[in-house]
């Protein structure tokens, strides 16, 4: 994305690395594959990643670390426990210093047990390399002969950061929830920024340490921004229904957790109070809604694909909602049943990508006057945003002054309009025809 729109995505990316604490696979996600971390400096000399400037005549840029350390939000995650508003968050939930903290460092550094830290390891670092690449201790040898295939780092512990599922899962694991670790409403009401993640775009503003060439595909799998985004949508969906029918089956207070909801069912102004039906959902207005986002995105999917699924999508999902006036149980059930058809679409994703009457089909849902009533609430219009774009640069269409439109329609979830939103919507789609 290379218009001004991107720039409220970028900053919620930042926001969230700085201050962000089934199908699925049976890996271990990256800080948990049992080996000794040995630290980002082990990675900094300037003959392996810490190069000032890329080379010309390598593999790889070499300047990972620089990247890194100077550009990437990730290097500062620790630091930012230490600022004013990590001191705060720390103090109004009673936790102790922020930076000392499990609640805290397991998403804002690489916190693997004292046991798994080598003499050059350093919490401070942030979320360094092996919070992604996984602990080195068995792979490093073999990764700097540079007689080793990608297959060969992977069954030594690498994590394959290259896999679609496996990315989504790692990055999920702290932008968003999944059944172990979630943001909690506490947390955020103690002053932690709401988290929201979409695959492709945060990728995509990532700061690149990789060149994707004719030398990378043929060593990796390349996955296109669109199908990135759908199978980070998958993923996304089948984290969050684990994650609350965990937390339902295992509710002893009188509220639920109140991070599974849509935050603008509560959070809105009372002098510009909204009186809209939900018959997406089956809710009447001013009935809380579970956060669905994701969970749109995969029916417009099927509805290019599978009628068949989409139908069942779209009941399942109504099921789980009207679960929320029937009990705890209720939704435990509901959520269950829903994941393994989450999970089943995930499968049928990786194996069968999108292609590109897909893409044109998954748009044209998203953006059509039928489907405007999912875009009631703030979360399914932003994730309906960060779609248009995906979906847009993987079909090689240009709209950047329609993007920026849904940009500032979705910029800040106190002040959306659901009919701002679907009129910003009406000049993309007007665009397409």
């Amino acid at each position: 994305m290379n218009f001004q729109g991107a720039r409220a995505v970028r900053d919620l990316f930042v926001a969230a690395l700085i201050f962000g604490l089934s199908f699925t696979s049976n890996q271990a996600l990256a800080q948990d594959n049992g080996a000794i971390h040995l630290g980002v400096q082990t990675c900094a000399a300037s003959t392996c990643h810490g190069a000032v400037q890329p080379w010309q005549n390598s593999v790889v840029l070499q300047n990972e670390f620089v990247v890194w350390s100077t550009h990437d939000a990730h290097s500062g995650a620790y630091k930012a426990l230490q600022s004013d508003r990590g001191k705060r968050i720390a103090a109004r939930l009673g936790i102790g210093a922020a930076h000392e903290s499990g609640t805290c460092l397991q998403c804002h550094a690489d916190n693997v047990s004292e046991d798994r830290r080598g003499n050059n390891f350093d919490i401070t670092s942030g979320v360094g390399c092996e919070s992604c690449h996984g602990g080195a201790e068995n792979w490093l040898g073999t990764h700097v002969s540079g007689l080793s295939d990608r297959p060969t780092l992977v069954s030594l512990g690498m994590y394959p950061t290259d896999d679609p599922v496996k990315r989504a899962e790692l990055c999920l694991g702290c932008h968003q929830a999944n059944p172990d670790r979630i943001v909690s409403h506490r947390l955020m009401a103690a002053g932690h920024p709401r988290l929201s993640f979409e695959l492709d775009t945060f990728s995509i503003n990532q700061p690149a340490h990789v060149r994707i060439d004719d030398d990378y595909r043929q060593r990796k799998p390349v996955t296109d921004g669109a199908n990135l985004w759908a199978i980070g949508q998958a993923v996304a969906a089948g984290n969050q229904l684990r994650a609350l029918a965990k937390s339902m089956r295992g509710r002893n207070h009188l509220f639920p957790e109140f991070t599974f909801f849509e935050c603008g069912s509560c959070h809105h102004s009372y002098t510009n109070a909204k009186w809209s039906p939900q018959p997406g959902v089956g809710l009447g207005p001013g009935e809380p809604q579970l956060y669905d986002a994701n969970l749109v995105m995969l029916r417009a999917i099927a509805e290019g694909r599978d009628s068949k699924l989409a139908d069942t999508l779209k009941s399942q999902t109504r099921a789980l909602h009207r679960a929320t006036r029937q009990g705890a149980s209720a939704v435990a059930r509901a959520a269950d049943t829903l994941a393994g058809t989450v999970d089943g679409m995930t499968r049928n994703l990786v194996e069968n990508p999108l292609r590109e009457a897909d893409l044109k089909a998954t748009l044209a849902t998203l953006v059509s006057r039928d489907h405007s009533s999912d875009y009631v609430d703030f979360g399914a219009a932003e994730q309906a945003t960060m779609a248009a774009a995906a979906l847009l640069d993987s079909l090689g269409r240009s709209a950047p002054q329609q993007l920026e439109s849904l940009y500032e329609a979705t910029e800040s979830p106190t002040r959306y309009s659901s009919s701002g939103f679907r009129s910003a919507l009406a000049k993309l789609r007007d665009y397409l025809n």
